[in-house]
């Protein structure tokens, strides 16, 4: 298999150069540097702060971008909210949940959560002293729905949910469990960053209240995050500043309504600029033809890794994008360090998901993951260097 798109990611046009870390960031594509580098070109705008041209064009800017992300993911602009991150997202949420809980309420996550959908509701539990409830994972990295709907019904208020893990790549079902919980009238938050460039998103079909994930996922630059809310008046703003108020005298003030009160502060045009244009990248591709291809590329990673003598594959047999593995007697850094000297960039250790890495009965692990760009070649070159490794110790 040979990527029609691998050309279009300078970064990728060397020699020696095998980048199997998409699920930790993806490369950027050159139509994305370009309409980065003609914004910055044109003159930096401070959104809806003035009436010169720079400002209003990035006025225009962030509707357009906003948009794009509400016909991305089948939701309205008004329901979208940039944030720099997945993790801001998350966060977000949990600051305004806070005065709805009571220590006899509780959380429910799932073992397979990425540390920014675990930690915030870690804290909430600790401030309110409500209860976490953690559903566990088989040994496949499916999650175990036998005690799913009893947990549910114990006072639970919020289900926090990775669409799909970062370790085992499994894509969860997340509409069926969505419905389930607002049966049980449980608010549900979908941490998106690992689905979000592999498939198609849809807030009508799966109805959950809130939706994360990250710009730098789906080959835009760093630094922004979208938050999808059902209702983004129910939350309560995370930072407190210019842009988002009505009035302010000495000793009080009154937020603007909706999305409008939760963006405190300067945008970060850059990052929502080339969040916009990846939009446009990933679209005129279309998800359908980037969803098969990548599924046939890691089904061939996959059986090529498991091929090889003292590697065991922990991650799902029907990964979306991710096969994380491990040697059964080298340390998982000291087989990347040897792959990074072959110029093959793949991630190792724990993942920021150790609750699932742990039940999974290991320490750490090694991950490769695949983007739009990634080929044959990529593979090949991995696993010469795994048997490579393996003969080095």
């Amino acid at each position: 298999m040979k990527s029609p798109w691998k050309s279009l990611f300078p970064s990728l046009n060397k020699a020696n150069t095998h980048y199997l870390d998409s699920a930790a960031t993806t490369q950027v594509p050159q139509i994305v540097i370009d309409a980065i580098s003609q914004y910055l070109s044109n003159g930096s705008g401070n959104p809806g702060r003035g009436s010169y041209s720079q400002s209003e064009l990035a006025t225009l800017a962030i509707k357009e971008c906003r948009e794009k992300v509400a016909n991305f993911i089948n939701s309205n602009s008004e329901q979208i909210i940039f944030t720099k991150g997945t993790t801001e997202s998350i966060n977000l949420v949990a600051n305004s949940f806070s005065q709805h809980l009571t220590s006899k309420d509780s959380i429910l996550v799932t073992q397979l959560e990425h540390h920014a959908n675990l930690l915030p509701w870690q804290k909430l539990c600790q401030q309110t002293g409500a209860k976490l409830n953690i559903l566990p994972i088989k040994s496949n990295g499916e999650l175990d729905l036998s005690d799913y709907q009893n947990l549910l019904n114990d006072n639970c208020k919020l289900l926090a949910l990775t669409h799909c893990s970062n370790v085992v790549g499994f894509t969860n079902s997340i509409s069926q469990m969505i419905a389930l919980a607002k049966e049980a009238g449980v608010v549900s938050l979908i941490d998106g960053a690992q689905a979000i460039s592999h498939i198609s998103v849809d807030m009508q079909e799966y109805d959950c209240d809130f939706y994360a994930f990250s710009g730098h996922k789906i080959y835009a630059s760093g630094g922004s995050g979208v938050l999808y809310a059902k209702h983004p008046e129910s939350l309560s703003p995370l930072l407190l500043g210019g842009g988002i108020v009505k009035r302010v005298n000495s000793n009080d003030y009154s937020l603007l309504n909706g999305n409008q009160k939760l963006e405190a502060g300067s945008s970060n045009m850059v990052a929502l600029t080339g969040l916009s244009s990846a939009i446009d990248f990933i679209q005129s591709i279309g998800m359908a033809k980037i969803t098969a291809y990548e599924k046939e590329l890691t089904k061939k990673l996959y059986q090529a890794i498991d091929e090889l003598d003292n590697y065991t594959i922990i991650s799902h047999p029907d990964s979306a994008s991710i096969v994380s593995f491990y040697h059964k007697s080298i340390h998982c850094h000291d087989v990347a360090s040897i792959l990074a000297e072959s110029g093959i960039s793949i991630r190792a250790g724990h993942h920021c998901a150790q609750p699932c890495v742990t039940a999974l009965g290991i320490k750490h692990c090694l991950r490769a993951s695949v983007g739009l760009y990634n080929d044959s070649g990529d593979i090949d070159a991995l696993i010469e260097s795994l048997v490579n490794a393996d003969k080095t110790f």
